[in-house]
């Protein structure tokens, strides 16, 4: 039977970057016209070697708790979305949409938005924070912030991200709350998350847009040594036979300096380790 999946029946509510940042422009003083206004990941290094993120493909990136998935899913949404004007979808069922725009704003603008909302800025901080704003309100991300998604919600809803708002890249923050739809998290096994990984690639290839999954580490990958860098082994086994590039990221607990390995990826014969700097006082990843 053919579907026309340029048709959408349903229509769905996500919250956009931009509906955060005009109540903060207005605090400033200085609300400006919004109305005007497109994959790689924004680090030279990481880009020189995979080309980006590729229609049509699902890549996973893997970290340990504490490692700083979300500040790195946010320095891509921004790197992505606001320097390369690309139109971003999120999947977020771990944090609000509300709580994801906030730390973003204060990890590019510096600034807590406690302080943002009160008002409680000088002249020149409005102003230099009103052209952080502006730039930052023209970055087209949509998040859904759904805590539990069915198998084909998340199929409609990401359809309506490609077809309605042009999304040029799907992220999901959280394969394993993803996962738990159907079922409490403590008994999420690897068949289920085998299945929604599979769902999840199969709609990449339908939307033919680049799809990126965090998830966690597998469980046996609580190494002992906290300084231990993680390798492909450590890696779930449904996610080395699903994914069409794996990415480990792992920050040290001494030091500014964080390690992307690109572990499983098309363009290379062995895993590639590139460094990049985290800054924690704005919880933010930058080359190096």
């Amino acid at each position: 039977m053919y579907m026309d999946y340029n048709v959408v029946p349903d229509s769905f509510e996500f919250t956009t970057l931009k509906e955060i940042i005009i109540p903060l422009l207005q605090n400033t003083g200085y609300l400006v016209d919004l109305s005007t206004t497109g994959i790689a990941t924004g680090y030279d290094r990481v880009d020189a070697i995979t080309k980006g993120f590729q229609a049509g493909e699902l890549s996973v990136i893997v970290s340990k708790p504490g490692n700083g998935k979300t500040a790195f899913l946010l320095s891509l949404l921004y790197n992505i979305a606001s320097k390369s004007g690309k139109t971003v979808g999120v999947f977020s069922p771990e944090r609000s949409s509300a709580k994801m725009f906030y730390r973003l704003i204060e990890s590019e603008t510096r600034q807590s938005t406690k302080k943002i909302i009160s008002g409680e800025l000088t002249d020149s901080e409005k102003e230099q924070l009103n052209a952080i704003l502006y730039n930052l309100s023209k970055a087209d991300i949509y998040v859904d912030d759904t805590a539990k998604l069915t198998k084909d919600d998340f199929q409609r809803r990401s359809r309506q991200l490609r077809n309605k708002y042009g999304a040029d890249i799907i992220f999901v923050d959280g394969l394993e709350s993803l996962s738990c739809h159907t079922m409490s998290e403590v008994d999420v096994d690897n068949d289920e998350n085998l299945n929604t990984l599979q769902d999840i690639k199969a709609m990449a290839k339908e939307l033919d847009i680049p799809v990126v999954v965090f998830s966690h580490l597998s469980r046996s990958a609580s190494l002992s040594g906290t300084d231990v860098l993680p390798s492909l082994e450590n890696v779930a086994e449904y996610v080395k036979k699903v994914a069409d590039s794996i990415y480990i990221i792992y920050r040290r607990s001494v030091g500014d300096t964080a390690q992307f390995q690109i572990a499983k990826h098309a363009n290379i014969s062995q895993a590639e380790i590139v460094e990049l700097k985290f800054i924690e006082s704005i919880d933010k990843f930058v080359d190096k």
